[in-house]
């Protein structure tokens, strides 16, 4: 298991400094994209091997995850799921525990671990730890729902400085749903706090921008952004030390922000995610765009000509010109100024 997490952290490495010297989209099409198809394999093997091994017709699988059956086959054809919500709904329908569902997140989805500290990750160890079978997704959907509904967050609540690891044993030690709801409420400020850095971080991000003439409020930078209503109330939640966004929505915040690649990387750290992956076909032209940025002084926000629209634009522009599924939603958070 090691030599393989070796090899594929070398493998990684390799695109990622390949990337870097792509000079243009064509270079980046050619280069980079035949190295990263074998994902999709893979993805689509993997698919094929949880829909076999439980013994599930397609259409079965697809009721089960709460997709259509048209989902279904285009995961068999190679098409991956565009966020980490899906993988765990995948997971859980097909029967995983806490350790085979941390290597499925990790390996197929490029995802960071089930992390206790999360009050949705939390839930999903409970489940994961209960043997509920096929029923899992929708228990965990039922007790997620439910506790969400009857917690009352204490602003001044103090949190236990508690390792994850002895959060972990904890948590296992919670036997029902009424312990873990127990759990929960007594942890609250855990997981208040759990991405206090997260939101430190992107608020220090976008005060920057206030201190620029470019912007003397968030709402004058989303509008004169053209920023989406949802990404509006992404901003919204973080300025309010709410539950963080989805990995596309901290990526899409990132290039709003005109952050750096390094930057980025950084902000999904502190969200208890991993950077941006080389292997993943759509994050690669995100780490090509956010690189080709830079080299090109599109980020220099001391710069006299610096223009913080510029990089939507030109992100909008890459990512429309090389039509990849995955990034169909993603282009739609991005700006709709004039050129």
């Amino acid at each position: 298991m090691s030599d393989r997490k070796d090899n594929w952290e070398f493998e990684t490495e390799y695109i990622r400094d390949e990337i870097a010297k792509c000079e243009d989209i064509e270079e980046l099409r050619n280069r980079i994209f035949p190295l990263i198809r074998s994902q999709q394999d893979e993805w689509a093997k993997k698919v094929d091997e949880i829909i076999t091994a439980n013994g599930y017709t397609k259409s079965k699988f697809a009721e089960l995850c709460g997709v259509s059956r048209v989902s279904v086959d285009k995961w068999c054809k190679g098409s991956i799921p565009k966020n980490r919500e899906t993988f765990l709904r995948i997971g859980m329908v097909a029967k995983y525990d806490v350790e085979h569902m941390n290597g499925f997140l990790q390996r197929y989805g490029r995802y960071p671990a089930l992390y206790s500290k999360s009050l949705e990750d939390c839930i999903c160890m409970f489940v994961l730890s209960q043997n509920y079978g096929e029923e899992s997704l929708e228990k965990y959907q039922y007790i997620l729902t439910k506790i969400k509904t009857s917690i009352v967050r204490d602003e001044n609540a103090v949190m236990e400085n508690v390792s994850t690891a002895k959060f972990d044993e904890k948590l296992s030690e919670v036997r029902n749903e009424d312990e873990l709801e127990r759990f929960i409420t007594d942890n609250i400020a855990m997981f208040s706090f759990t991405y206090h850095k997260f939101y430190a971080y992107v608020k220090m991000c976008i005060n920057a921008n206030y201190q620029q003439q470019y912007a003397a409020s968030i709402f004058e930078m989303a509008e004169g952004q053209g920023w989406s209503s949802s990404l509006r109330q992404c901003v919204s939640a973080i300025r309010q030390n709410k539950w963080y966004p989805t990995r596309n929505k901290i990526i899409s915040l990132g290039i709003h922000l005109s952050m750096d690649h390094e930057q980025i990387d950084e902000m999904l750290r502190y969200a208890h995610m991993e950077p941006l992956c080389a292997k993943n076909i759509f994050e690669c032209v995100v780490m090509f765009i956010l690189d080709d940025a830079s080299l090109n002084n599109m980020l220099d926000v001391e710069s006299d000509e610096f223009d913080p629209d510029r990089l939507c634009r030109y992100a909008k522009e890459v990512l429309s010109e090389l039509e990849l599924p995955e990034a169909a939603s993603f282009i739609s958070e991005l700006s709709e100024i004039d050129d």
